[in-house]
């Protein structure tokens, strides 16, 4: 199976996250970022080249970005049908969103919001990404948040602005989802991320995620209509990465319905001294709960299907075959396949590329690519981490957070080309930090074995 090298050196190349698509409309122009030092996380000082790989594996730079990081890129997406991209940038502290045309390589216009998916028809969905990064989550360096002394910010959640008109709105509120379903009293610092459009393009599934005064976090999978109808909590509990699977149903990596969760909103929690918590966590992980959904009595952890309802229900998805978390993408031509990868492992720390078809329970090797040793800079890192609250690296460990924020942790995060026929991801196998793609028409079409 050929695996093709789109980007070379000596700068890195990345694309970012699993949730977008890198392609064009056509399917020949990918866009991209090119950095010259990956030991660090971004340094908003720094100007990072936006441009884009054409079908020739010549990187054509158009732009440029002080605004981003390496596990999700700067949200950098091409518009519909068009030849140009919207991308996030900072100035004065504050993220906002521009948009390039890429064939006379100008910029063209600016938007007051940041972006983190935009609809065909211009309605675009954007985060706080100042908030995000003082709480250790994907935010970028350089940026104020201003609303660092809120629990809840009643003025801050999801940002709704169309490129058009201009028009701009608040879909829903931290506060909202704070008090959504949920006792408003829990939670330290609460914070939202990771949008992602439903196929049609109607709804947007989300994370709500929020501190715990025992050092944890709880996440809630949440989804909303574009336009601000229908809010709702799928599940909760210990949750990372998903994808639509349709438009009525998310699959997602997790737990849910544990002893743990259901001692954290137990009134119980709230008023035992914190220096007992630790021990109090450690007794009720012996029990599951019985009043939320649980896809499990066996593994903890697995992919599941949440169903996109006020009472959903939860099935697993790949079960015994895919057994560990991971990126995963659906295609877009065909949503019985999907792309995925998985984290190093502990012995040789490989990660492994697959694709997974629903309809045969089938799981496909691409490819296996092994991490570098090489380690970050931690003297300048610690620079420009600045801002980031200090009981998160307390929590994480200052290098190992360093690392992760760094582009020498590089996921694969699969994505699909819009034709459904190639599978692109960023690798840092052989050295330094590029682009890659993988043909797997023959594959969906039963071709290749």
């Amino acid at each position: 199976m050929k695996i093709e090298k789109l980007t070379t050196g000596p700068k890195q190349h990345l694309f970012g996250f699993h949730d977008i698509c890198a392609w064009n409309s056509n399917n020949d122009r990918l866009v991209a970022i090119e950095v010259d030092d990956i030991t660090t996380p971004p340094n908003p000082a720094i100007e990072f080249g936006l441009g884009y790989v054409s079908e020739d594996k010549i990187f054509h730079r158009f732009g440029y970005t002080h605004a981003f990081n390496y596990p999700q890129g700067a949200r950098q997406q091409w518009l519909y049908n068009t030849n140009n991209v919207i991308v996030n940038d900072i100035k004065n502290g504050n993220v906002f969103s521009k948009i390039y045309d890429t064939d006379t390589q100008k910029e063209i216009e600016t938007c007051e919001a940041s972006t983190h998916v935009i609809t065909d028809d211009g309605w675009a969905f954007g985060l706080n990404y100042a908030r995000l990064f003082r709480l250790g989550a994907y935010g970028y360096a350089g940026t104020v948040d201003h609303t660092a002394n809120e629990r809840t910010p009643v003025k801050d959640g999801i940002i709704k602005h169309n490129i058009f008109s201009k028009e701009k709105l608040l879909l829903v509120s931290t506060k909202q989802l704070s008090e959504f379903e949920m006792n408003p009293q829990l939670g330290l610092h609460h914070y939202l991320t990771h949008l992602v459009l439903s196929p049609d393009q109607k709804r947007i599934a989300f994370l709500h995620r929020y501190k715990l005064k025992d050092g944890g976090e709880t996440t809630r999978l949440c989804t909303i209509g574009t336009d601000g109808s229908e809010l709702r909590c799928l599940v909760t509990g210990f949750l990372s990465h998903f994808d639509w699977m349709d438009n009525e149903h998310v699959m997602i990596w997790g737990r849910t319905g544990s002893g743990i969760e259901k001692f954290r909103s137990s009134l119980m929690y709230r008023i035992i001294p914190n220096s007992l918590l630790q021990q109090a966590k450690k007794t009720i992980k012996k029990f599951r709960s019985k009043n939320q959904p649980s896809a499990t009595t066996e593994s903890p952890f697995h992919w599941l299907s949440v169903q996109d309802k006020n009472e959903p229900s939860i099935n697993f998805v790949a079960n015994g075959v895919i057994t560990e978390d991971g990126h995963p993408m659906y295609c877009p031509t065909n949503r019985n396949w999907f792309v995925c990868d998985n984290y190093p492992d502990n012995h040789d720390g490989i990660r492994t590329l697959f694709l997974y078809s629903l309809k045969d329970d089938k799981k496909i090797d691409l490819g296996k690519f092994k991490m570098i040793n090489d380690k970050p800079n931690i003297k300048e890192s610690i620079a420009i981490l600045k801002g980031t609250d200090e009981s998160i690296l307390k929590a994480v460990g200052l290098e190992s957070f360093i690392f992760t924020r760094s582009g020498l942790h590089c996921d694969l995060h699969p994505r699909w080309s819009p034709n459904g026929k190639m599978v692109a991801f960023d690798s840092i196998h052989e050295g330094d930090r590029q682009i890659y793609m993988i043909d797997v028409n023959d594959i969906l079409n039963g071709k290749e074995k």
